[in-house]
């Protein structure tokens, strides 16, 4: 708390305890005997709890001001100076001893009753305090002598009365909270209850001879099982002050005499009653508190629910749950993976049900499924890799067990990987690593060997000879390379970024040319026929690339004795804002049924042309159309040869 937050507390608290020390000291003119010091004691233990966080310089310093208001009050007064600075002193003491009594027993920051024990906290304080004010004769007009008459009994529980009610008012109407859980109540219930308060008061003070004390039971029963805390307060209050101004009035017939005064039955009952309705508001608001936890807890849990369900049904993974070896619970995936209905309750054959085979495709048994996936709580997960038989097809699953709940539930979460997909990429790696293998020992065993050649032979004598041999051995070195960088271009695509800028077709292929030509050694050097007046949106890089497998690829699938001839023309597609690109050359064509089959990654075309290929140039030029959004396909032309399509965004 700032000083900010406390300083329309801490004036009010001020401002009623310059007029408490009057009221107090004045009230012997109902009786003679009862001056007392209620007012400052109930309204100083307010103001004390309206500055304790401030520490204890301000403490002292707020008693110090506490004890001068009472002296002067007491002096102005006509009191003698002693007699009034002992009865400030000790009217001072009283409620800081209130106050600390009430904090330590209190279990949490703030200030205000939370439950039957702050309740019982307060009262306590509140007890102890006055009965310790009695006993040092912290009032006027009682001598030490009359310490053990019936007097020092009435005062400590009139003065008890009215510092535990204005501690309870005052300490939930500062500190209570603003909004609880019980909704306020109307106007007219709260009107109606003020009313009743003053006439149930009005009637147990007019006839002491007729038992009506209870009738101020009825209002704190009302007020309990209606209003809110903060509601309670100001009932408190109210029948606090309808009590004590009836001791003014000509209509008070409570007498103070005996050891057992008749007021005193009015003193306990208000206590008892200020206690009653608040403990029966309290226990409601702790009440409401708690359904509408419940209520938010049953919300959540709801959602969460909901959401759960969905990320289950949702799952691409397949989840079965199992009860004591009884399928409970699956998800639709479960049941796309497994291909069939899971079984209801206990299947006979879990294998022969769900179509289980092992993963090399021999027979996979039930105490075989059990062994590998038996595990109990506590135990970590355990995999096992099997296939699923359906419609002539088969599925590689991982399936992972994991125990869940208790031990004696017996609760297991089975999951359903598909690997079929990544069991053949794993294969297609490493047929693909096999393959690389091969052709790069091919060119190595004959590099090496004509580099024996020349390391051999004589440059002057056998000079074609050598001549030739670097020839040959650069051609393998070539094919090396080829194999390698088709291998590079392949990542780079797969896990590359798009560029793409404006570029003119013509000038990208017809470098293109001018590097094949310049390169080539053969006789048959190819032909090419550039139609191209189009520019497209591509990454310039990328494009190159695409252009340079294509036109490699129809060089490379021509017949030996063949002179390669290549011809790529472009025009405008019939899906407007794009632009169609065809590459024709007159080699060995597309084998029949194979037009989508060369594009699949590590396939080889067939081996009558110029080389073999590494199975990576036409996956990576389909590949490339398709991060520019474009499609790609493959023809054999009627007259020979074959025509590759793709589509570009148009510049």
């Amino acid at each position: 708390m700032s000083w900010a937050q406390a300083a329309p507390y801490v004036t009010f608290a001020a401002v009623c305890y310059l007029a408490a020390p009057y009221l107090g000291l004045s009230s012997f003119t109902v009786d003679h005997r009862i001056a007392e010091v209620w007012p400052p004691g109930g309204v100083g233990f307010v103001l004390l709890t309206t500055v304790w966080w401030a520490g204890r310089r301000v403490i002292a310093l707020t008693l110090g001001a506490m004890a001068l208001v009472f002296f002067v009050s007491a002096a102005l007064m006509w009191h003698d100076l002693p007699p009034a600075l002992w009865m400030a002193l000790v009217g001072a003491g009283q409620p800081f001893l209130m106050a600390w009594l009430y904090r330590r027993r209190l279990n949490h920051a703030g200030w205000a009753p939370e439950n039957q024990h702050d309740v019982a906290a307060l009262l306590f304080a509140a007890v102890s305090s006055s009965l310790l004010l009695a006993l040092v004769g912290g009032f006027p007009t009682l001598n030490p002598n009359d310490l053990p008459t019936a007097f020092l009994w009435w005062w400590v529980l009139r003065n008890t009365v009215f510092c535990f009610v204005g501690g309870v008012t005052f300490m939930v109407m500062f500190y209570g909270p603003r909004h609880g859980a019980l909704p306020p109540t109307s106007w007219l219930n709260r009107v109606g209850l003020v009313v009743t308060t003053f006439v149930c008061v009005f009637g147990s003070y007019h006839d002491p001879s007729l038992p009506l004390s209870w009738l101020v039971i009825i209002p704190s029963v009302w007020g309990g099982l209606t209003l809110t805390v903060r509601g309670t307060g100001y009932l408190c209050i109210t029948l606090a002050l309808a009590s004590a101004s009836m001791s003014y009035f000509p209509q008070n017939q409570f007498g103070y005499d005996g050891a057992f005064p008749a007021s005193s039955i009015m003193d306990l009952l208000v206590i008892a009653c200020t206690s009653f309705f608040l403990l029966l508001t309290l226990m409601r608001e702790q009440r409401a508190a708690l359904i509408a936890e419940l209520d938010r807890k049953g919300v959540e849990s709801e959602n969460q629910r909901r959401m759960l369900e969905t990320v289950f049904d949702s799952m691409s993974d397949g989840v079965v749950i199992v009860d004591n070896a009884r399928v409970s619970m699956y998800n639709a995936a479960a049941r796309q993976l497994l291909g069939r209905p899971v079984p209801a309750g206990t299947p006979v054959s879990w294998a022969a049900d769900f179509g289980l085979a092992a993963a090399d495709g021999g027979r996979l048994s039930d105490t075989v499924l059990h062994d590998a996936l038996w595990v109990e709580a506590g135990d970590p997960a355990k995999t096992l890799q099997v296939l699923v038989e359906n419609d002539g097809s088969s599925r590689t699953l991982d399936i992972t067990a994991q125990a869940i709940g208790s031990t004696d539930e017996r609760s297991t979460m089975v999951l359903l990987h598909d690997a079929t997909a990544q069991r053949a990429r794993m294969r297609e790696l490493s047929n693909f690593a096999g393959m690389v293998a091969h052709d790069l020992r091919g060119p190595l065993t004959v590099l090496d060997g004509w580099l024996e050649v020349v390391e051999d032979g004589d440059p002057v004598t056998d000079g074609e000879l050598v001549d030739d041999a670097v020839r040959k051995a650069r051609e393998s070195s070539r094919r090396m390379r080829q194999v390698i960088e088709d291998w590079l271009n392949y990542t780079v695509v797969q896990n590359g970024q798009l560029r793409p800028e404006p570029v003119k077709l013509f000038g990208v292929a017809s470098e293109l040319v001018d590097g094949r030509r310049a390169s080539w050694a053969d006789d048959l050097e190819p032909q090419f026929d550039l139609d191209l007046e189009h520019s497209v949106l591509a990454d310039p890089g990328l494009l190159r690339q695409l252009l340079d497998n294509l036109v490699g690829n129809a060089i490379k699938y021509t017949a030996p004795d063949q002179q390669p001839w290549v011809r790529i023309s472009s025009r405008p597609d019939d899906e407007s804002g794009w632009v169609r690109v065809e590459v024709t050359d007159r080699g060995i064509g597309i084998p029949e049924g194979e037009e989508e089959l060369i594009f699949e990654e590590f396939h080889r075309g067939p081996q009558e042309g110029r080389s073999a290929g590494t199975g990576l140039g036409l996956a990576l030029t389909r590949r490339i159309v398709a991060l520019h959004g474009g499609h790609m396909l493959a023809r054999s032309n009627p007259e020979g040869g074959s025509t590759f399509l793709f589509t570009l965004p148009e510049a």
